[in-house]
């Protein structure tokens, strides 16, 4: 195996609405960016204003780790994920749309996770996510000799500590022969340092600017100077403004592509996989970020992975 993914695993159901406010007529605290995590208890107002006030655009697999590696596969590398997916029809229609599906180590057990992603016509969007059991995951569950194959390993966040207890686990079993990244997201960056050892030896921690922030305090150059004692390199995702490359002896900036944005949810994870999927390969740092951003503005200009890159759109950003 090229690359192993391990994080939760949802099924994404993108939905476009006229405003977010609708949803907090049933109680959801929907503002613009955020992610909201929630119970099966709030489902049943959720999908009433989905239903009266919305469209279903797209039902497809998702989970950060998921998206990186779906793209790794579109660019020719041999991919597989840890993850838990329900015993539900929600989990046999997630494996029946991933190519690597039987190569990969997914439990089955309890319920799938679902993340509703709302996008207004202004690009406002607000994700709810009903987790079920999509961080279950232990280290009971992983084998050895699964990740002891592979050449790299791409990790997000979970919700449950088991989980990160078992990415833990995973990290200790590299001992530093296979280099690994992690995208902390949201969820991870929010835990501050107790996170930390997970991400200590990163060859690639990628973040957002609120992300890195929220990890290592409010300065953003002093929170890079941290994360590099940890990690060999930082990506910074910066939205509509592209991205930046930080090592400990230079720093590259790239900026995004102008397009028209339809779904910009999994864009951070797009790029995320063309710039590992290049740097694995050996193309300059620099280079493959700028390939990356590419890669990524035009993945929101369809809905879901529907325009995810391939090896020959991204040998043409190279050109």
């Amino acid at each position: 195996m090229d690359v192993i993914g391990i994080g939760a695993l949802n099924l994404d159901f993108i939905y476009e609405i006229e405003d977010l406010g609708y949803l907090k007529m049933a109680g959801i605290n929907a503002e613009s960016g955020n992610e909201v995590v929630g119970g099966e208890d709030m489902l049943e107002g959720l999908r009433d204003k989905l239903n009266r006030f919305g469209t279903l655009k797209k039902v497809t697999p998702g989970g950060s780790a998921s998206n990186t590696c779906h793209v790794l596969s579109r660019l020719g590398f041999d991919v597989g994920l840890i993850g838990v997916l329900g015993e539900d029809r929600e989990g046999d229609f997630y494996l029946k749309q991933l190519p690597y599906g039987r190569k990969s180590a997914i439990i089955r057990r309890g319920k799938s996770g679902i993340a509703y992603i709302v996008n207004t016509r202004k690009r406002d969007r607000s994700i709810i996510v009903i987790p079920n059991s999509n961080s279950d995951l232990t280290a009971q569950d992983i084998e050895k000799t699964y990740i002891a194959g592979s050449q790299w390993v791409h990790m997000s966040s979970y919700v449950k500590d088991q989980a990160i207890e078992a990415q833990t686990y995973v990290k200790k079993q590299l001992s530093g022969r296979v280099p690994f990244s992690i995208d902390p997201g949201e969820i991870y960056a929010a835990m501050g340092d107790r996170i930390y050892l997970l991400i200590d030896g990163a060859e690639i921690l990628f973040t957002t600017e609120k992300e890195i922030l929220m990890l290592f305090g409010d300065d953003m150059n002093k929170a890079i100077q941290k994360a590099l004692e940890m990690v060999n390199m930082v990506v910074i995702k910066k939205g509509k403004r592209g991205a930046s490359l930080c090592m400990k002896n230079k720093t590259v900036n790239s900026q995004a592509v102008r397009v028209h944005v339809v779904d910009n949810t999994g864009a951070g994870d797009v790029l995320n996989g063309v710039f590992l999927g290049l740097y694995m390969k050996g193309t300059d740092p620099g280079k493959a970020l700028e390939a990356a951003v590419k890669a990524a503005s035009i993945s929101t200009t369809r809905f879901g992975r529907d325009a995810y890159p391939d090896a020959n759109m991204v040998e043409e950003f190279l050109q």
